[in-house]
């Protein structure tokens, strides 16, 4: 890192996924490739351009990098089409359109001799159901957004709102109470939760290495709380959010 006065800066942009994933959270959406779709997408590219980051990281473990880099040389190479999937439709295009030569595969998925986290709420049902209806209503249900009623453009500031990302964590805080006695099943997950998001911003601090730097994160909106906070508390980043680029 330069010695300097003057910071790199960070931002973690949360998104929804466009494909499938075993993710808690969900959003039910049409074809992301309509053309009313592909403008709205087109907004919040042109607010990515806007932050003008210098480097692009994405929700795609470090293993994968060279493949990740195969892939965007091939588009920004007319060879391939864009997939309906945020790193495509929001990295890949933010990436090539900044004349970007490579972009950064930074995270990490593996087991740790863990419960997953579908094991965790199943035995909540079972063991804990006043626990587990409470994780439902108060925050699974609520955390539950659609495009239905609402633009990608529009859902993207929502996945990104203070009181939202704040409540996400709040119900990680939740399903950590799960357990009875010595047995922490909740902690179990929660633990891999904190270390996936501590080798994310590991990872980020590597490739963000100097003061000129501008990274930006594409990434589930889950883990914009986690890794904001320890790029905070580390001191050595400003970190900045979607808002502060909206025109």
């Amino acid at each position: 890192m330069d010695k300097l006065n003057k910071k790199p800066m960070v931002m973690v942009l949360g998104t929804f996924h466009m494909r499938y994933t075993s993710d808690l959270h969900r959003v039910e959406f049409d074809n992301l490739l309509s053309p009313k779709r592909q403008e709205e997408i087109r907004k919040i590219v042109n607010v990515l351009k806007n932050y003008n980051p210098t480097k692009i990281a994405f929700e795609v473990v470090k293993e994968k990098d060279n493949l990740l880099n195969e892939e965007y040389q091939q588009y920004i190479n007319g060879q391939l089409e864009l997939k309906i999937d945020e790193i495509h439709q929001f990295g890949f295009r933010t990436a090539a359109e900044l004349k970007h030569k490579n972009i950064y595969a930074v995270d990490w998925m593996e087991s740790v001799g863990n419960r997953a986290i579908s094991q965790v709420l199943d035995w909540a049902k079972i063991e804990q159901p006043d626990l587990s209806r409470f994780i439902d209503e108060e925050y699974r249900s609520k955390l539950q957004l659609s495009l239905e009623d609402k633009s990608v453009f529009e859902l993207i500031c929502n996945y990104n709102e203070e009181n939202f990302i704040k409540k996400q964590h709040e119900m990680y805080m939740q399903i950590a109470r799960i357990g009875k006695g010595v047995e922490y099943v909740g902690i179990d997950w929660v633990r891999w939760w904190y270390q996936r998001n501590l080798i994310l911003y590991s990872n980020l601090a590597e490739i963000t290495n100097s003061s000129s730097d501008k990274t930006l994160l594409i990434i589930g909106s889950a883990h914009v709380y986690l890794i904001s906070q320890f790029l905070k508390e580390s001191g050595l980043f400003d970190v900045v959010t979607l808002e502060e680029y909206l025109e």
